[in-house]
């Protein structure tokens, strides 16, 4: 059986591109000013900006996928639009949603498949990003609240599974509570969160109105939200949620704790993360940690509901949109480890609103689904291990459905046996296994890729690991 196992690891390995270093150049800044948009860019390196490099709509998100930029036209226009940095910033694509959808996010799966969220309608939207075609849908409405719309926005994908904000509004007011659904993107099906309760659940959060994107904890495998609630009201916080275990274990910090509502996260580590709050629609950059919840610091409080997005590059750089009508907007750069302003403003002719990088810089995009060799079973979750790429070995999060006896090996990728830990009886729940980066004699491995496999019972997870000197 093991000699099975590790051929099969062996040709998935094949299949799959090795991890490489992010690359980051660009900067892409969507600016806009409620009657117009465009595009412009900024070099990471020289911080040289390029206004107006194409036009969009005045209502408008940006996301990054695959050499293209991907603009979602919202309310009044209800579109995709493709646009090629490589054809100087042609848009090679442009294509409906549907009338009235409102259109809030995209998240692209492949050069031939893409989902859409849409605020007005209760099914989330399949299409072929290239030709512009729908291709299907998976609906919410078992989501929804009493007036029939799920209220979806923002997405984030996992390995094969995709999470969503529901946010379950009425007049723009959250209702009751809000979820985080969850879709298999092979199956193109809703995933029960809760099997206990009849129907297809999604995970609910212990906040309402989630609005901010998604951040992902490579360490922990969990994702973040920001859940502002009411505004002005501090009944909300920055949630966890465990793909694994599809639940939210509570919040990573309170708006309590942060002094105001959060609109915006930005996952850094446990000591040092950061996000956008405001009190009284007067909006700040603030530092935070999350072990244990604490507010660290004000990094930027230039004044106004001013602030509308920051981002995190590759270089340790926060890149954070200033869009204040009555100053001088523009994009403001800050060192994540210090806090020391580095550059700003860096001027674009209309107020920036989002900032995206060339490269994805977050794991859960792109690079996770790359590692993921085997999702383990209805038994058996295994995260991504930590940290990575390693010197002295690595960490991961098991989660056992039912109690099994447990074995671990480590392998090459010819699928020879590095290293065999001892097995053991663990019961249901969490778990944390570790290896040190030896094999079976105690000697450091030589840099390289290894693949880390679990096995519980007749379930089998596998993840890789990449090991440097």
């Amino acid at each position: 059986m093991h000699l099975r196992l590790d051929r099969m690891i062996v040709i998935v390995l094949l299949l799959l591109p090795l991890p490489a270093a992010a690359a980051q150049h660009t900067a892409f800044v969507l600016t806009l000013d409620f009657q117009n948009g465009s595009l412009g860019t900024i070099d990471l390196a020289s911080r040289a900006v390029t206004s107006d490099v194409t036009t969009t709509y005045s209502d408008a998100r940006v996301r990054w996928a695959g050499g293209l930029l991907y603009v979602v036209n919202r309310f009044g226009q209800d579109n995709i639009q493709v646009i090629d940095p490589a054809q100087n910033f042609a848009t090679i694509k442009q294509f409906s949603v549907g009338n009235g959808s409102n259109p809030q996010d995209i998240c692209v799966v492949s050069p031939t498949k893409a989902y859409v969220t849409r605020l007005a309608s209760p099914r989330l939207l399949i299409v072929n990003p290239s030709t512009g075609d729908s291709v299907g849908g998976v609906s919410l409405a078992g989501l929804a609240d009493a007036d029939g719309l799920p209220e979806m926005d923002r997405m984030m994908r996992v390995g094969s599974r995709l999470f969503i904000a529901v946010e379950r509004l009425a007049g723009f007011m959250p209702t009751d509570s809000s979820l985080i659904a969850v879709v298999d993107v092979n199956a193109d099906t809703l995933v029960d969160a809760d099997p206990a309760v009849p129907g297809a659940q999604g995970i609910l959060l212990p906040g309402t109105n989630p609005i901010t994107t998604f951040s992902y904890d490579a360490a922990s495998g969990r994702l973040l939200i920001g859940c502002v609630g009411s505004y002005n009201v501090a009944d909300g916080g920055i949630a966890w949620i465990d793909p694994n275990t599809l639940t939210s274990p509570g919040y990573a910090i309170t708006e309590t704790q942060l002094g105001g509502d959060v609109l915006d996260v930005v996952w850094s580590t446990p000591a040092r993360s950061f996000a956008i709050v405001s009190v009284l629609f007067n909006t700040s950059l603030v530092a935070w940690r999350s072990e244990p919840s604490q507010l660290l610091s004000t990094i930027f409080a230039p004044g106004g509901f001013s602030l509308a997005d920051a981002a995190l590059n590759d270089r340790g750089e926060l890149y954070v949109c200033d869009n204040d009508a009555f100053g001088t907007p523009g994009v403001f750069v800050f060192s994540a480890a210090t806090g020391a302003a580095l550059a700003g403003p860096l001027v674009t002719s209309l107020p920036p609103i989002e900032v995206a990088f060339d490269e994805a810089l977050d794991p859960a995009s792109t690079p996770v689904p790359e590692r993921e060799l085997g999702s383990g079973g209805p038994g058996l979750a295994l995260s991504v291990a930590w940290p990575q790429p390693s010197r002295d070995g690595v960490h991961a999060r098991l989660t056992l459905g039912r109690a099994a006896t447990v074995g671990v090996q480590v392998l090459d990728l010819a699928g020879r046996r590095v290293r065999a830990l001892p097995a053991a009886r663990l019961t249901a729940g969490l778990h944390t296994i570790a290896w040190d980066g030896r094999d079976a004699g105690g000697t450091r491995v030589a840099p390289g890729v290894y693949v880390l496999a679990v096995r519980a019972g007749s379930d089998v997870a596998m993840h890789r690991v990449v090991m440097v000197r």
